[in-house]
């Protein structure tokens, strides 16, 4: 028997996932131009994550980085950035986005069967005229202003390094760009791998302009899209490089379906791209296969995890290092049952947070996850779900030092939160 995830007993469907900003805490992103001359920033409320909520909170701040976080003492000064009544935070983290699909007012229906919503995927794909590189500005300029300032984004065949540059510099949110490799024959492997190095000497080499926010990694797609042998070798060149891996895994039923038996519908899709043959996947396979050649790297993340098991959810609280994103509006588009975020923690394993992309939910704001997280879990902690979206995540990605929380020597970068009630008792409802 494989683990279905929590007890939260809601099939995603039930709960609504759209795009109501109505509902949505007022949310945005105080960062770069909104800090030029500013040696301070006070609100009603600083959450530094790592220690207990400040009332009257103040976070000083210095080229660019946080010197010290404090209760207020004195009325606020030219040089105070004065908020308000408002929730300060650290900026949020995505650790899971296709900013590609930035253009789509909706997801691409219909959901079900999950291979008949990548067929559609790749044909909106193949036929948009946009440039990848405008979605994926358009997509990184929208989770800025939402309040996110680190995102893990995956990056296809035709996404542009230079193209990202192009992005307003001061304020653009830090991102960790994961190249998408795919291919399933051995032919293949050595043309993708020419690729990831390729993408990780350019980010490298554009790094080298301070104010350039790029940071390079791999992301081998999927058991069902990567040949084990282009997997394995992905794996080492990140292990060589010190790069973060991202790989999509235990995503769907039909997926463990077809690792296991060579069965079900990703044979038929597969079949139909002209591709499938017998021995193209060996049988007998499970998500723990994958995770462990993970073991080895500094920094790992699986996207979505919907379906491990209880010895998967084990060895991943032995492997901290190797973090699942939970991508809670699109785990519910896709109509699965409860997700296992809970047992991950409980098991002492990194969980953070996503939100995939517009194919599959309403926007690239990572704050109404929280919300609909919180609505469907409302007896879980609240400063557990923040670190979910904060702290874990620049854990993740490998960016603890600057992201996640407001410490003294990170950088000053900031989500502000309007507050619905003055009430210091009411914080954390006023929050959410």
């Amino acid at each position: 028997m494989r683990a279905e995830g929590d007890d939260t007993g809601q099939r995603g469907r039930e709960v609504s996932v759209d795009s109501d900003r109505s509902a949505i805490a007022p949310v945005r992103r105080v960062a770069g131009s909104d800090l030029l001359d500013v040696s301070r920033v006070a609100a009603r409320w600083v959450f530094p994550i790592d220690r207990p909520p400040l009332e009257h909170g103040v976070v000083d701040i210095k080229a660019g980085r946080i010197v010290e976080v404090r209760q207020q003492a004195g009325a606020a000064d030219d040089a105070t950035l004065d908020l308000g009544n408002v929730a300060l935070l650290p900026a949020l983290v995505n650790a899971h986005a296709h900013l590609e699909f930035s253009d789509l007012a909706e997801p691409i229906q219909p959901p079900a069967p999950f291979t008949q919503w990548i067929r559609n995927l790749l044909a909106y794909r193949r036929d948009r005229e946009q440039s990848s590189d405008e979605l994926v500005r358009d997509g990184l300029r929208e989770a800025g202003q939402t309040g996110t300032g680190l995102i893990g984004e995956i990056a296809t065949g035709d996404w542009s390094v230079d193209g990202l540059t192009k992005t307003e510099c001061l304020d653009a949110p830090m991102v960790v760009a994961f190249r998408e490799l795919i291919g399933l024959s051995s032919e293949q492997t050595a043309g993708q791998l020419e690729l990831a190095q390729q993408h990780i000497d350019e980010c490298r080499r554009l790094a080298c302009d301070a104010t350039t926010k790029l940071i390079p990694a791999l992301s081998p797609h999927a058991p069902y899209s990567v040949s084990p042998d282009l997997f394995q070798q992905s794996v080492e060149l990140a292990r060589r490089e010190s790069v973060p891996l991202c790989i999509h895994l235990a995503e769907t039923p039909a997926e463990l379906e077809l690792l296991d038996h060579g069965t079900g519908e990703f044979v038929e899709m597969l079949s139909g791209f002209g591709l499938w043959q017998d021995n193209l996947i060996p049988r007998g396979l499970r998500p723990l296969d994958f995770l462990e050649p993970l073991a080895t790297l500094d920094n790992a993340l699986i996207a979505h995890g919907n379906f491990l098991s209880a010895d998967e959810i084990t060895w991943l609280g032995r492997h901290p290092n190797v973090a699942t994103v939970f991508c809670p509006r699109t785990h519910a588009f896709f109509g699965h049952t409860g997700h296992p975020w809970q047992k991950l923690l409980a098991a002492g394993a990194t969980v953070c947070l996503g939100t995939d992309g517009r194919s599959s939910n309403p926007d690239y704001s990572l704050w109404p996850e929280l919300q609909f997280l919180a609505r469907l879990n409302p007896r879980s902690e609240r400063t557990v779900l923040l670190e979910l979206a904060t702290l874990s995540g620049a854990r993740a990605l490998g960016l603890e030092a600057d992201y996640g929380s407001l410490t003294v020597g990170k950088r000053s970068d900031f989500c502000a939160v309007d507050l619905s009630s003055p009430d210091a008792n009411a914080v954390f409802n006023g929050l959410f």
